[in-house]
């Protein structure tokens, strides 16, 4: 008979196939895991080679504030240091130091609820770092040994599945509630099956972005669009023309605006002019506000990012994808 385990790892192992091919599978994989580990959340990040930062691959329960913390200001700690010398999973309870009393923990981990959680580091059959299995729980000692061996035995998989991604394999996520198309900017946009079609590819400044865009060496740029009919949030994708045969085409998911770390609409529009690097007298300028007014959402931002410069906010803007796209004073 097959143990409780082995059919959760066989379940896994599955789902980690079929995200070779769907990115519905990576969300599948945590899903199946919640019958072993009991975690309240979990999340699969990669790391992006060609950006040299981690992106989120799949998740289940964290909201971003929590989330981001978990990409690249996670691997910068010393528990992160640990997971790359054991290349197995380690629990809170593991270390011999009291992780709860961290920076990362009590702004990120702690006022999201959780008391409790588990990591891997992802190394693939070549050697090379993948990224990291975060998973998360609201009550103290909730991982225990079998929850542990689960995650070391299925490591291997999903870190082959993050090396396909970070290697230039896509693998896309297409929410229910987006729009999305296909476009070169110079043919008529296509649609994407399953989908409504995308509002924005029908705005005339959108040509010429996607055509810059498509020009120049970056396969992914997330970021805001504003028009007449409001904003959306957009997520664009480098992705081989071969239905087109006239090369790369951009895959543009747009989904409804949803502001993360609690930011106003306003400061959102601050956080902007910052990560483009205007003082807070051109922010004024550009806005019609008072520089005290800036000084006071400058602080509110910085409070509310859990940064202590000018410099992070920008960073965590352009990874939370925060800067606007369209054109706007901001970019002149």
């Amino acid at each position: 008979m097959v143990s409780g385990k082995s059919q959760i790892l066989l379940k896994a192992a599955f789902a980690a196939g079929a995200a070779q091919y769907q990115r519905d599978g990576a969300d599948e994989i945590l899903r199946v895991l919640a019958d072993g580990t009991k975690h309240d959340a979990a999340a699969l990040i990669f790391w992006n080679r060609a950006l040299s930062r981690h992106d989120v691959l799949a998740n289940a329960g964290y909201q971003p504030e929590t989330l981001t913390a978990l990409g690249d200001p996670y691997a910068s700690t010393k528990a992160h240091r640990k997971l790359l010398k054991l290349h197995q999973p380690l629990r809170i309870d593991d270390l011999k130091y009291n992780y709860r009393d961290t920076q990362l923990f009590q702004n990120a981990l702690a006022p999201a609820g959780f008391a409790d959680g588990m990591s891997a580091c992802l190394i693939s059959d070549d050697g090379q770092y993948a990224g990291m299995l975060h998973l998360s729980a609201s009550h103290v000692h909730n991982f225990d040994d079998d929850a542990r061996d689960l995650i070391g035995a299925l490591s291997p998989i999903v870190a082959e599945l993050c090396r396909r991604q970070s290697s230039g394999y896509p693998i896309l996520r297409l929410r229910e509630d987006c729009r999305a198309a296909l476009y070169n900017g110079d043919d008529l946009p296509r649609p994407v099956s399953s989908r409504e079609m995308s509002v924005v590819v029908f705005d005339p400044r959108f040509k010429d972005f996607i055509a810059r865009f498509l020009a120049g060496p970056a396969d992914t740029v997330s970021g805001l669009w504003a028009s007449e009919k409001g904003s959306v949030a957009l997520e664009i994708t480098r992705t081989a023309g071969m239905a087109s045969g006239k090369g790369d085409v951009a895959l543009i998911v747009e989904t409804p605006l949803e502001l993360p770390f609690g930011l106003t609409v306003r400061e959102a529009e601050v956080t902007d002019r910052i990560a483009w690097g205007r003082s807070n007298q051109q922010i004024a300028s550009e806005l019609g506000i008072s520089i005290r007014t800036v000084t006071t959402h400058v602080e509110n931002i910085l409070v509310k990012m859990a940064q202590e410069s000018r410099a992070g906010v920008a960073a965590v803007a352009v990874s939370a994808g925060l800067r606007r796209l369209d054109p706007h004073s901001s970019h002149q």
